[in-house]
């Protein structure tokens, strides 16, 4: 019987929690620690442990601190009953962040209490959270075992959002076995059960289940559907984990329909959710996910970051299965960017773990086969518990039917025959039933060993693999040195030529007469150093998948003489030559215009007269072109020279690839990449290429492009060059933006004869302050790439300042993509490095005059 005094204390601990039930979102952490500090001694212990309750979801870290608070007050005091209740809800906090070995201790000692105290209503809440740690670290038997006996007791006490929850947590289990028909069937009950009770946590962790379901499907729309469903009924801020892992299965969905950027934004919104929580397993998932969808958006150096901060965490927590699926995708990150030193290092990471996982898992895998079979057995006796009130009443009833048998003592003889008969008939059935229990034990041994079979398939099929992978790691280790000692000699032959020329033209002992001469050599090594450059541009553009063509109208007999003219002319440059070039036109094809990128077609072109020229010492060289049909037209470059070996005519194609005779290789330079580069030019222009040729009878290289006749299409018209009188740069005011100050003085030395007043800026915010301070300038010429302000931004600058000044970006960059990005932004002209001083005073006479 409660004395008057507990009466009291009761009465006001109940309006204490009626207060902070009604201002608990109100209530921060300090003001909750204020409200246990100003209680007194006798009720703060439940104070505590309503407050624990209360922030449990919002605040997990935080109700791990007041429930190890409680926990020592009530062991203080030799509260039995609280020391359960303090170890529960620090199991439930545990759990939460992702804790499952401390949680299931405490979770083991609330629990051994509440069996001794026969409490159902609590022991129903622990078998609960006994079979959700279970089926997150994978222990499935023992998951399966704890929800049988929490239905049973949600069933006879009408605990509807328990045995929703148990209900839901089946589903997940027959989820990962991959049954979905039976997962969607437990997610379907436990959404009904939910609803019908109004529990709104259930019906939200409901939707984010069925969601998950159908993103592995790969029914996406329907899968958004269920999530966002999901998340309107969660609240973000009482329940952050649950939310988080909602976000992260959107996230998912999205990353599946590679929608990556849109996946980011919710990876990225769960990994703040996980951390606000504490929860570092779900913090280290969503930055593995982030690392995937970076490493598809191809922004590699954001990938292996992401990737470097989940594999700390997963370290952290020894999440083994984590660090796999990390190490797997920083050695696919490595391998894409060309690395592929560190990709094998993450690679052999990735086995180590991987098989040390892999043996692990194969005896579970055993035992889940042994969970599956009972799991059917486990599902019939768990809708029979449904069913239990109505089993109790037909046995009431067959009770008295019993009695008033034994009454009729009249009809007793015939009532013993017939239960005669139905007991022959119920062993039948036993029988029976114990038969096809044989039978499908013997199907599920047929099964595992199956399995076995195929694991040691599959160990074998992955070793293979991973050789292949091997082999292919070392020989692109190998191509890579081959590549380098290849450009060393190429790069470093005219550079030798280049520098010790120009020391000699410094040298006072050597003769006026000679130094022309120099300065030709040095020339013609600077052009084979350039073509070089752009060969391992191109190649490095092709190989980064990023080769792109614009088709505009183009008229191929001015395309071919204007080649034939250049080539003709560095023919009369050659010494001791008796080489000719020539052209071959089809009088039909006279005045054709086709839609093609003009700049990639005189880049084949180029490629095949250059080697004709290397390959051929005296007699003819002819370029011409013939229609192929109604739809293509077929281009070819013939010479005389000395031809190749039919073996190798599959082979020139390939990348660094030259004569393989050691004495041919000696006397041809070249970086093997020209016919290389042609070949995927040629693809790109939708066409194909060949060779016909045979020793000491010269080489044909034919290609094709794409051909569609169309009166329609029309040439535009060449602007014609500036006429090169400097007289009309006198006295101009030009600002040149330029960080290096070679490149500036070779400018000033190409305008020193033109009486130009130059101004120099060493940066992009230089540039805007020397144009502000002198706004009569005529004209800018400037670098894209420098310090403190790039070219691109200080050009917005100088727009604002100045609507009308003539800009010409001079820079490095080599791709055609970035003259558009340039001309986008909004400058005048464009040239690439390095320039010519020709071009530079047409440019200025062009924009001044």
């Amino acid at each position: 019987m409660p004395t008057i005094k507990h009466t009291r204390v009761a009465a006001a601990l109940l309006l204490t929690l009626f207060w902070f039930g009604h201002n608990a979102k109100a209530l921060g952490t300090d003001s909750i620690h204020t409200l246990i500090n100003s209680t007194s001694e006798e009720k703060r212990l439940e104070v505590i442990l309503s407050s624990t309750e209360k922030i449990l979801n919002r605040y997990p870290d935080q109700a791990i601190v007041y429930a190890q608070r409680a926990l020592e007050l009530a062991q203080k005091q030799n509260d039995l009953s609280g020391v359960a209740q303090a170890q529960l809800l620090l199991a439930k906090a545990e759990y939460i962040t992702g804790q499952y070995s401390p949680a299931l201790d405490n979770l083991e000692l609330a629990h051994e209490y509440y069996k001794s105290k026969n409490d159902s209503t609590l022991l129903v809440e622990s078998y609960q959270l006994y079979a959700n740690i279970f089926t997150r670290i994978g222990d499935f038997k023992n998951a399966i075992s704890y929800i049988q006996n929490a239905i049973a007791i949600a069933v006879s006490r009408n605990n509807r959002p328990m045995l929703a929850n148990a209900t839901r947590e089946l589903g997940n289990i027959y989820f990962y076995f991959g049954e979905n028909a039976m997962a969607l069937d437990f997610f379907q009950k436990s959404l009904n059960i939910s609803e019908q009770s109004k529990n709104k946590e259930g019906i939200a962790k409901a939707y984010n289940n069925m969601g998950r379901l159908f993103a592995e499907q790969g029914r996406h729309n329907t899968a958004l559907d269920y999530l966002k469903k999901s998340l309107q009924v969660k609240d973000k801020d009482s329940d952050r984990a649950s939310y988080g892992n909602t976000m992260l299965n959107i996230g998912a969905v999205y990353y599946s329909s590679k929608e990556y950027q849109r996946a980011v934004n919710y990876y990225e919104e769960a990994r703040l959710l996980f951390a606000s929580v504490n929860n570092m397993e779900g913090v280290a998932n969503a930055l593995y996910h982030l690392g995937n969808a970076y490493t598809n958006m191809k922004r590699y150096n954001q990938a292996i970051a992401m990737y470097n901060q989940s594999g700390d965490i997963a370290s952290q927590i020894n999440s083994l299965r984590l660090l796999v699926s990390i190490n797997q995708g920083m050695s696919n990150v490595y391998e894409i960017i060309g690395d592929h030193r560190k990709a094998l290092e993450f690679l052999h990471r990735y086995i180590s773990l991987r098989d040390s996982v892999f043996s692990q898992d194969q005896s579970r895998q055993l035992v889940e086969l042994e969970t599956r079979y009972q799991l059917h057995t486990k599902q019939r006796q768990i809708e029979l518990l449904s069913k239990e009130k109505a089993l109790k009443e037909s046995e009431q009833t067959r009770v008295r039917i019993w009695i008033t048998l034994l009454i009729m003592v009249a009809v007793l003889m015939m009532l013993l025959s017939y239960f005669t008969y139905s007991r022959f008939r119920f062993k039948s059935k036993v029988n029976e039933k114990l038969m096809g229990e044989i039978t499908h034990r013997e199907k599920v041994e047929k099964e595992l060993n199956d399995y076995q079979n195929q694991l040691e398939d599959l160990v074998e099929e992955r070793t293979l693999e991973l050789k292949i992978a091997k082999e292919k790691a070392e020989e692109a280790d190998k191509l890579k040195t081959s590549f380098l000692a290849n450009m060393s000699h190429e790069i470093r032959t005219p550079m030798n030529a280049i520098v010790g020329f120009s020391y000699l033209l410094t040298d006072k002992e050597s003769a006026e007469e000679a130094k022309s001469e120099y300065v030709k050599i040095i020339k013609s090594n600077s052009e084979v150093l350039m073509n070089l450059i752009n060969d391992i541009l191109d190649i490095s553009i092709i190989e980064a998948g990023q080769l792109r063509t614009k088709n505009k109208p183009v008229d191929l007999e001015s395309v071919l003489n204007e080649l034939k003219t250049f080539f003709a002319q560095e023919i009369d440059k050659l010494p001791n030559k008796k080489l000719y070039i020539e052209s071959d036109y089809d009088t039909n094809c006279s005045n054709v215009t086709v839609s093609t990128d003009a700049i990639r077609l005189r880049q084949i072109l180029s490629n095949l007269l250059w080697n004709a020229l290397k390959f051929t010492p005296e007699g003819t060289i002819t370029l011409g072109y013939r229609l192929s049909g109604n739809d293509s037209i077929i281009f070819f470059v013939k010479d005389t020279g000395v031809g190749i070996e039919p073996n190798k005519h599959e082979v020139i194609f390939e990348r660094f690839s030259k004569f393989s005779n050691n004495a041919e290789a000696s006397l041809y330079s070249g970086t093997g990449l020209g016919l290389a580069i042609c070949k995927e030019l040629v693809n790109a222009l939708q066409g194909s290429i060949w060779v016909d040729s045979y020793p000491d009878k010269g080489s044909t290289f034919y290609f094709t492009i794409p051909y569609v006749a169309e009166e329609s299409i029309k040439i535009a018209e060449n602007k014609p060059k500036a006429n090169l009188n400097i007289n009309k740069l006198k006295g101009k005011t030009i600002l040149v933006a330029e960080d290096v100050e070679s490149n500036y003085k070779l400018i000033e030395a190409f305008l020193a004869k033109a009486n130009v007043n130059i101004l120099w800026a060493k940066d992009g915010l230089q540039a805007i302050n020397k144009l502000r301070d002198n706004p009569d300038t005529d004209i800018i010429v400037m670098d894209i790439q420098m310090p403190v302000l790039d070219g691109l931004n200080a050009l917005k600058n100088i727009r604002k300042l100045n609507q009308s000044v003539p800009v010409i970006f001079n820079t490095a960059f080599y791709r055609e993509e970035e003259r558009d990005i340039c001309l986008a932004a909004g400058c005048t002209d464009y040239m690439s490095k390095p320039i010519r001083k020709e071009d530079l005073l047409e440019k200025l006479i062009q924009h001044i005059g």
